[in-house]
């Protein structure tokens, strides 16, 4: 254990010069005072040093699973959402094929008719092609 004798020596050390009562004062109750907390530390600790580190090893391989494990979901999900935009992308591309295929089963008057509903810009100058790519976009 330490003694103010020794304190003193180690703050002597440091500072040479004639220190203020007050400054020297100061260090010792800190000093005294990280030493007094490790002791309480070690008299209160609710266990011993090798069971607390079992149980920080048994925590961290809990915490270790659940990362695992949520990760293992996480992925999961992604796959299943991707598959999901995959299937709707599909779908989307076959209706938008569909409707080129309708558009161009229409008539001029009639595309020129739905152009002008949808108020498609310049429709009125727009042949055939230029309505159904019109009405495509």
């Amino acid at each position: 254990m330490l003694e103010k004798k020794d304190i003193q020596n180690f703050i002597r050390q440091f500072d040479k010069k004639k220190e203020s009562k007050q400054t020297e004062k100061l260090i010792v109750v800190a000093i005294s005072s990280a030493v007094a907390g490790a002791l309480l530390g070690v008299l209160f600790a609710p266990d011993k040093g090798v069971n607390t580190r079992k149980k920080l090893s048994k925590s961290a391989d809990n915490y270790l699973k659940d990362i695992k494990k949520n990760s293992e979901e996480l992925s999961q999900k992604v796959k299943d959402s991707t598959d999901s935009i995959l299937r709707k992308t599909n779908k989307t591309v076959k209706n938008v094929k569909q409707n080129v295929e309708d558009y161009s089963e229409l008539t001029y008057q009639e595309l020129y008719d739905l152009a002008k509903e949808l108020k498609v810009k310049g429709y009125s100058q727009m042949n055939k092609s230029e309505l159904i790519q019109a009405l495509v976009d």
